[in-house]
């Protein structure tokens, strides 16, 4: 698992902060935003995809290994097209591809975690890691050799995720009975709401993910630093899944998704209103909250309160509606917002965030008062 985690996010080290920039040399900067929010909307057909077969069938495996082999060849035909239109549509699926593979692995270190007690945040942590080495060498690479070192660093660690899919252990789940098992978990209670809070709150990234990496490159800042940005807040990442595990065990899954919305406001505002690399710097350390302690709840939400046969659904309604309803809406606005000022695209982010907060004091006040009652009304 923590060699699939390594292989993944060594692409995510490439794609998140860089490829806005490869991009911008390929499809001019107002299509940038459409193009990378192509892929957003094309986990509305992934991710229940794949998700209703993982848990009709209970293999993770083999879905996870045919969409690393479809990325390789998506971004294979990259060079060969031009236009805006047709990478938005061979990104959109690639990147689809590639996000959709997120519930699929995370259900099956949880998974092992249920069944042989795997640490999930100590497993998912190498990839944090990998994140870092990659986003700084195809930094510093893009700045010497040229910015296609990018594209080149993309395709060879799309190889190494297919060859790490097959590595996967082969961890099955008891198939669901229902005929359409991925809408089960909107019927537990306080899903629905739990759901829509995280997902919102995931999806403040948006600006970040689209649009950071072309905003500082504005403000003078080169490849490397910008990596070296992004390297602050996996760093942060990595410390917070370290101890993840008992902040949730202490305190609960949705107090500190409350946090993590606190955390999203200040950091977005930080990032909206300052160009100095010292307020940057701090204001990335919050990655640790608005991701790591974030999706963590979500995980520990999800590991006590849903059952294992429909948990592959409940990652997939989540990822399909944060990472791809909210995250592409979200991103195609931060690209307009950005059009008119570098700093607006944070600014919308900020107040998501503050609705997130609204949100997720009404879950933990719900959730509290639904684990109070007896357990016939519960």
């Amino acid at each position: 698992m923590s060699l699939f985690y390594i292989a993944f996010f060594s692409m995510y080290g490439i794609a998140i902060p860089l490829w806005p920039r490869w991009l911008e040399y390929h499809v001019s900067v107002e299509y940038v935003g459409l193009v990378m929010g192509a892929a957003y909307w094309g986990k509305l057909l992934f991710v229940p995809m794949t998700s209703w077969i993982a848990d009709a069938t209970g293999n993770r495996k083999t879905i996870l290994i045919t969409l690393s082999i479809f990325v390789v060849a998506a971004l294979a035909a990259l060079p060969n097209v031009s236009g805006w239109l047709l990478y938005a549509l061979i990104w959109g699926a690639a990147g689809a591809a590639l996000s959709s593979a997120v519930p699929l692995s995370d259900g099956l270190t949880l998974r092992a975690q249920q069944t042989v007690g795997v640490d999930f945040g100590k497993a998912r942590l190498w990839g944090s890691l990998s994140f870092i080495v990659f986003s700084i060498l195809v930094g510093r690479a893009a700045d010497s050799q040229g910015i296609d070192a990018i594209y080149v660093a993309m395709l060879l660690t799309a190889v190494f995720l297919v060859f790490a899919a097959f590595m996967l252990p082969a961890i099955r789940t008891q198939p669901d009975p229902g005929k359409v098992p991925f809408f089960k978990p909107l019927s537990l209670p306080n899903f629905p709401l739990f759901v829509v809070t995280v997902s919102l709150l995931l999806s403040t990234h948006a600006g970040l993910y689209g649009f950071s990496a072309i905003h500082w490159a504005n403000l003078g800042y080169s490849n490397a630093e910008i990596t070296i940005f992004w390297v602050i807040g996996v760093i942060a990442e990595i410390g917070m899944f370290a101890i993840s595990g008992r902040l949730i065990g202490r305190f609960g899954a949705t107090p500190m998704i409350a946090v993590c919305a606190l955390g999203g406001m200040v950091r977005w505002l930080l990032l909206a209103t300052s160009v100095s690399p010292v307020v940057i710097g701090l204001a990335q350390t919050l990655h640790a909250l608005t991701f790591a302690l974030l999706y963590m709840s979500f995980i520990g939400f999800i590991g006590k309160r849903v059952p294992p046969a429909i948990a592959a659904s409940a990652q997939g309604i989540y990822d399909t509606l944060a990472m791809g309803i909210f995250f592409g809406i979200f991103t195609i606005a931060a690209g307009w917002l950005h059009q008119l000022d570098g700093s607006y695209s944070f600014f919308f982010m900020a107040f998501l965030s503050g609705v997130g907060l609204l949100l997720a004091v009404i879950l933990w006040i719900r959730v509290r008062r639904a684990d109070h009652l007896p357990r016939e009304d519960n």
